[in-house]
């Protein structure tokens, strides 16, 4: 059986072990999917960002900062890793998350 490969579907394969975090070309819109239902910054412990609210990016760069993940050559936060963290983290069920199907009271 092979996983549907739209993108609004993904998110949901990817976190539940389904489809591989490896393949993923976009790990932020998954990122952005975990962070628009769970509080990650207050479980997390994240630094609060300049803005208004969280994007995935913004999520991925404070956790990239918080856990010390650099690029090789210009040592900027390595968001790429820190977004395949999370994902791998939620996946493992490290960070829970809990959805209800539709119509479920």
């Amino acid at each position: 059986v092979y996983p549907i490969v739209l993108p609004h579907y993904l998110s949901p394969q990817v976190l539940a072990g389904v489809y591989p975090i490896a393949q993923l070309q976009d790990p932020y819109s998954a990122v952005g999917f975990l962070g628009s239902r769970l509080a990650l910054p207050p479980l997390l412990q994240l630094r609060p960002p300049s803005g208004p609210g969280w994007t995935a990016w913004e999520l991925c760069e404070a956790w990239a900062e918080q856990r010390g993940y650099k690029t090789a050559r210009a040592a900027r936060n390595d968001v790429a890793r820190a977004a395949n963290g999370l994902l791998r983290m939620a996946a493992e069920g490290r960070i829970r998350l809990c959805l209800r199907p539709p119509g479920y009271s």
